[in-house]
């Protein structure tokens, strides 16, 4: 991703929307069709996401269940519904630790500078330095298999991610004109940078929590095949990757349609951010 260089409010640019619509309308509809399943999903649900059928196990897409039935007997499209929800908590609680610390840390560190930049940018290498998959273990093992636990140690290895970039332009405004023009009127350090410089930083971070926020929604399913994450019956797009693998030879189309369900939202997230990036670089043209 591209440096992306932070710009006055005042001379923000307007028409992201019609930008994306123009230019990624892939990305759009991939993420629209996420939010919309996250939010309404156990009202567009068309059976249960957790209720049993054996008689009905492993059948392909009909007219009852559109796209078939799991190895329980359970609606596959209700349980992606389910699992999108799942995917949705899993981004926010990602990119609310990571976006709060890490913000938090970036700002202070590249608007103050001096001995405290030091500090949290070696305290941020440190946290740089932990592998996830590792973390998450020791979180799981010193308390429950969870969705909030498993993410709390993705949302940890974000930090770095946000605090990198709200340092960067931080460092780029705290000499620009506005600025100086604050430090001008009497205003402190601590209410430059919290009225002044995280305001104009706000972009650059909507492209960081799409690229983090994709990966928290692989991480959620990773962690979940594994057993780590998201726990049985409740709904999730690893534990169905988990549940399709045995039957591959049987119902292949079971794990076709779960992978190209978690691989869409995926890629629509990072298209996005993609797209953002690019209109910031752009200048909203």
């Amino acid at each position: 991703m591209t440096d992306v260089a932070a710009t006055p409010r005042h001379r923000r640019q307007p028409g992201l929307l019609a930008f994306l619509l123009r230019r990624a309308p892939l990305a759009l509809a991939l993420v629209g069709i996420f939010a919309i399943a996250a939010l309404f999903g156990p009202w567009l649900a068309p059976h249960s996401m957790t209720e049993t059928n054996l008689a009905a196990a492993l059948q392909g897409p009909s007219t009852t269940n559109w796209l078939g039935t799991d190895p329980l007997g359970r609606d596959v499209l209700s349980r992606l519904l389910g699992s999108a929800q799942v995917a949705a908590q899993a981004f926010l609680i990602v990119v609310l630790i990571g976006g709060v610390f890490g913000t938090a840390l970036g700002l202070v560190a590249g608007g103050l500078g001096g001995l405290l930049d030091l500090v949290v940018s070696r305290v941020v290498e440190v946290l740089q330095g932990f592998p996830t998959i590792l973390v998450a273990i020791v979180i799981v093992a010193l308390f429950d298999p969870s969705l909030t636990n498993a993410m709390i140690a993705v949302g940890l290895a974000a930090i770095p991610d946000f605090a990198r970039v709200s340092r960067s332009v931080a460092i780029q405004l705290r000499d620009r004109e506005f600025i100086q023009a604050a430090r001008g009127l009497g205003a402190g350090e601590l209410r430059i940078l919290w009225s002044e410089v995280l305001p104009n930083m706000v972009g650059p971070l909507i492209v960081i929590a799409s690229f983090d926020g994709a990966q928290a929604v692989l991480w959620e399913a990773s962690l979940s095949f594994l057993g780590m994450g998201v726990q049985p019956p409740a709904p999730s797009f690893g534990s169905m990757l988990r549940e399709a693998q045995g039957y591959l030879a049987i119902q292949p189309i079971f794990a076709v349609i779960v992978g190209l369900a978690v691989s869409g939202v995926i890629l629509g997230l990072n298209l996005m951010g993609d797209a953002i990036s690019d209109y910031l670089d752009r200048g909203g043209k």
